[in-house]
């Protein structure tokens, strides 16, 4: 594998060989020839090495969540991200990570903005769980709670800008991926499914959805919230 200090330098040469300067830009860009020629690095290499990765903690287990692994899919819709759930081994069971992939400048904010969110979804389902009749069975109880918190990512959609990524960007972090994740395994999250009288509670959880809020006071249409700018 290539020596992330190489990549860096092809990187910075890349950039100075756009510069208005002929001269500047033409030393700069034979310069990064050069160096791609000797290490045997491509495009896409040079383009992989700006994809970041951030991993958020989730208080799960082996599989997530249908609701969650939801909730990452809004926050890559807002960041232009990728996402790539790691179940790790604990003494006693297993530890979830959702890991942001993306460009550096913007993967810490998608991990921050899915720490903020799944804070507040974690919490308003165990406040609708611990409302519901004390009579309901519990895997009643479980399955309405599922489905008011994937009503309550569907809800927190109305307040994304979603970004529209470019070719060139997919196809680096689908190469930073293939490195960092050679033996990566598709997943299924746990789906408990709705029934027909689970729609009271999706209702409830959609309007809390909307009510949702990264920063406190930010009105919607100033296009702020879940945006990537």
């Amino acid at each position: 594998m290539t020596p992330d200090r190489i990549l860096r330098k092809i990187e910075r040469c890349l950039a100075l060989s756009r510069s208005a300067n002929e001269h500047e830009a033409g030393t700069a860009l034979r310069q990064a020839q050069h160096l791609m020629d000797e290490y045997g690095v491509s495009e896409i290499d040079v383009a992989a090495s700006t994809i970041d990765r951030v991993a958020v903690k989730s208080p799960t287990g082996r599989k997530p969540p249908r609701w969650l692994d939801h909730l990452a899919s809004l926050i890559n819709a807002a960041f232009g991200t990728a996402t790539v759930y790691e179940p790790r081994p604990t003494f006693e069971s297993w530890q979830g990570y959702f890991a942001f992939l993306g460009e550096a400048s913007q993967v810490r904010i998608a991990a921050y903005a899915f720490e903020v969110l799944q804070r507040q979804l974690i919490s308003d389902r165990k406040a609708f769980l611990s409302g519901m009749h004390k009579r309901a069975k519990r895997v009643t109880k479980i399955r309405r709670a599922d489905a008011y918190a994937l009503a309550w990512v569907a809800g927190a959609y109305e307040h994304i800008v979603p970004v529209q990524k470019t070719e060139a960007s997919v196809a680096a972090i689908a190469h930073f991926q293939q490195r960092f994740y050679p033996q990566l395994e598709a997943m299924e999250a746990i789906d408990r499914g709705q029934r027909r009288d689970d729609q009271r509670a999706m209702a409830r959880g959609y309007a809390a959805g909307r009510n949702a809020r990264l920063h406190g006071g930010v009105d919607r249409d100033q296009h702020k919230e879940l945006s990537h700018g």
